[in-house]
């Protein structure tokens, strides 16, 4: 893979994360407003029978947080997916066969700085700089 169709794969993959994102709390914004209007709509028929915290009446087993967080957690979901699925095509394996040992430690070094919470270009940099690293000195 060419050093341009990489970046711009990368490129793609970011925006593809970032738009999940985007989508998904604007889609648990506008579940939300569902929410609160059918909350209004059952107000006026006298539909409560609770008392939220903040003194407000919320309907029995029903909360406005609750759809948004479902969404949002699910987008969560997708967006981990989407790059695991990324990960184990492109990072583990070379075609048919198993990639070398220094493409595996590079990517294990960016999943291990994925998870001690390092922003996604530093991990991806980190990556790339320890299997080129381990490529010129010939260790593996």
């Amino acid at each position: 893979m060419s050093p341009v169709s990489f970046l711009i794969a990368l490129a793609a993959l970011s925006i593809g994360t970032y738009a999940m994102r985007f989508a998904g709390v604007k889609l648990g914004a506008a579940i939300a407003t569902k929410g609160r209007r059918r909350q209004l709509a059952r107000a006026s028929a006298g539909a409560y029978d609770t008392t939220g915290p903040n003194g407000t009446a919320e309907l029995a087993g029903e909360s406005e947080g609750d759809s948004t967080a479902t969404v949002t957690k699910w987008m969560d979901r997708a967006t981990v997916v989407l790059i695991g699925a990324v990960f184990a095509t492109t990072a583990i394996f070379d075609g048919q066969d198993i990639a070398d040992p220094a493409r595996l430690i590079g990517v294990g070094v960016g999943v291990l700085a994925a998870i001690l919470r390092v922003p996604m270009l530093i991990c991806v940099l980190l990556g790339m700089g320890v299997c080129a690293g381990i490529r010129m000195t010939g260790v593996l």
